[in-house]
């Protein structure tokens, strides 16, 4: 899906471009020789933002390389709603990011514009971000992470894993709105209140037309209208705060907006039901594909090893050895523990994929640094396990495990040439 990536003045790479293949392939250096800033780029070439440790990267600009005055990343890729080759290029200036989008090919860009840009890509890939990673992701310590959780535990971290987990914010959202609107009723409530207390205080307009008649009929029979006229002041103000008063009561906001809000307020109750709901149903339907894919994958690694692995409905796992025997997981040892793990992770990415309902699978997998835990032999083999899974036609492993450079159809090696200087880039 991603055939290339061109970098200039992002974060270490002064001018570097990587060609990726289908298949497998391995991208392996040390720590600080650049793998975090590919994934960086192709997340950013995608969706105009980064996401480091689920916080977003606040100011882009930080990838500018401290030599340069601009910093420019194009990715080219195959889009699955249509198979076509397009081009996506970012320019980031200090406080202003622009962008184009190319069908590979053609001179003239199909789209410009961030917004517009934005909107294509996700036309394109069928999906948002939220759901591109879900489908394509495994970061760094997720796989460690749902080795140490309990069942329950790890049913809920597998919900985030999913994408689910976007249902949850937005509850939370519409639950503040919620809030807001009961708030902003009450509001409304006390100031009519307040203003019909003062409005019972105030003589009605009739009254105040009767006084102003009985001080005209006055006034005919004073030699002067001194005093008359100031008392025609304090009737005129007076009429003024009752129309004042009357207007406000009478205004949309305090008329006829309670009533919109209550309609609101129930809409957006009905709402957070949906959204509180969403999550559990899917979960129950991606969970049968998501044991079948773990357990094929388990079976690829340790079928020489045990027979079957087992998942039920509340994420306990059994595995199973050569002679039928169950085996606790606990009683497992630490390798096969992690290995069941990285089998129910990347399971979840592949029925994503598989059972994916928006549109064409993106047909993608990254693995950030997946082989911690595993013995040598059972690291080499993990791109081999996920490569034959067929919704997969390309998998790209970021890892500083030299072993993993025999476990691909490609190698990209960095070689780091100093601190803050573009690494020497080898293909294998």
């Amino acid at each position: 899906m991603i055939r290339r990536i061109g970098l200039q003045n992002f974060k270490v790479y002064k001018k570097q471009e990587f060609k990726l293949e289908d298949g497998s392939t391995v991208i392996v250096g040390p720590n600080g020789s650049g793998k975090t800033s590919i994934l960086e780029a192709i997340e950013f070439a995608f969706f105009k933002m980064v996401t480091r440790k689920e916080k977003k990267v606040a100011q882009v600009e930080e990838f500018i390389n401290h030599k340069g005055k601009r910093a420019v990343v194009e990715l080219e890729f195959t889009a699955p709603v249509n198979r076509r080759d397009y081009l996506v290029r970012r320019t980031i200036h200090p406080g202003e990011t622009n962008a184009e989008l190319f069908e590979v090919g053609k001179k003239e860009p199909e789209v410009t514009g961030v917004t517009k840009v934005d909107e294509k890509i996700v036309d394109l890939l069928g999906m948002d971000r939220n759901a591109f990673s879900a489908l394509t992701y495994v970061r760094q310590g997720e796989i460690d992470r749902l080795s140490r959780l309990a069942p329950k535990s790890r049913r809920t971290d597998l919900y985030s894993m999913m994408g689910l987990g976007i249902y949850d914010k937005q509850s939370s959202k519409v639950q503040k709105e919620i809030r807001k609107m009961d708030k902003d009723l009450k509001s409304i409530a006390e100031s009519t209140k307040r203003l019909q207390e003062v409005q019972a205080h105030l003589p009605a307009k009739k009254e105040i037309t009767a006084a102003l008649k009985a001080l005209d009929a006055i006034e005919e029979t004073l030699p002067k209208k001194t005093q008359s006229k100031k008392v025609r002041e304090v009737i005129q103000k007076v009429s003024e705060s009752v129309n004042a008063v009357e207007e406000q009561l009478s205004s949309p906001e305090l008329s006829t907006r309670p009533e919109e809000l209550k309609e609101e307020s129930e809409v957006a109750k009905y709402l957070k039901v949906l959204l509180d709901t969403i999550p559990d149903v899917a979960e129950n339907q991606l969970r049968p594909h998501i044991r079948e894919e773990a357990r094929s994958i388990f079976r690829e690694i340790f079928g020489d090893r045990y027979s079957d692995l087992v998942i039920d409905d509340d994420y306990e796992i059994a595995l199973y050895d050569l002679q039928g025997n169950r085996v606790s997981l606990a009683a497992a040892s630490g390798g096969e523990d992690v290995c069941v793990n990285f089998s129910l992770r990347v399971a979840v990415n592949t029925a994503l994929q598989r059972h994916s309902i928006s549109g064409p699978p993106p047909g993608i997998i990254i693995l950030d640094e997946p082989g911690a835990g595993l013995d040598a032999q059972r690291r080499m083999w993990l791109p081999e396990a996920i490569n034959k899974l067929d919704v997969v036609k390309q998998v790209l492993v970021v890892t500083h495990m030299e072993e993993l450079k025999g476990s691909t159809d490609h190698v990209i090696s960095l070689i780091p040439q100093g601190k803050g200087r573009q690494p020497l880039v080898e293909y294998d």
